[in-house]
């Protein structure tokens, strides 16, 4: 299965800060680097944002990198004609993007996963990185 996702940056008057069911992620503003990939599934990327989980990924960049602010991009998923989204594939490709990319932020997925054969992954618009496919083997 091939599915797009096409990237966008947001900030907080954006409209895609209140999308859900899409990815959202973290940057470096300085180097674009991804250092958080996270997905908005049963709320928007804003509520995501909050909470206790998030203040620990916050406080984790801002030790590691000395960052008091971070770019955020968000990622609208473009399935094949006849395929119905559904929550165990977007966190799929969430994991795929983490087991790929490995962000310094994420904890989870990063070691392993469960696979999806077949599935790729290709990440336009304002994708930080020059490779933007990623296979699921």
């Amino acid at each position: 299965m091939n599915v797009n996702i096409h990237w966008e940056f947001t900030d907080h008057e954006e409209e895609n800060i209140d999308y859900s069911r899409v990815l959202y992620a973290y940057l470096n503003p300085e180097s674009n680097e991804i250092l958080y990939v996270g997905k908005a599934d049963y709320c928007s990327v804003s509520e995501r944002m909050k909470g206790k989980h998030k203040e620990d990924v916050f406080n984790y960049i801002q030790k590691e990198f000395g960052l008091t602010e971070i770019s955020c991009i968000v990622g609208e998923l473009s399935l094949p004609k006849g395929r119905k989204f559904s929550s165990e594939l977007l966190s799929d490709i969430e994991s795929l993007l983490i087991i790929s990319i490995q962000p310094y932020a994420n904890t989870q997925n990063k070691n392993s996963r469960i696979s999806r054969p077949g599935l790729v992954v290709t990440c336009s618009g304002e994708w930080p990185y020059e490779d933007g496919v990623f296979r699921d083997e």
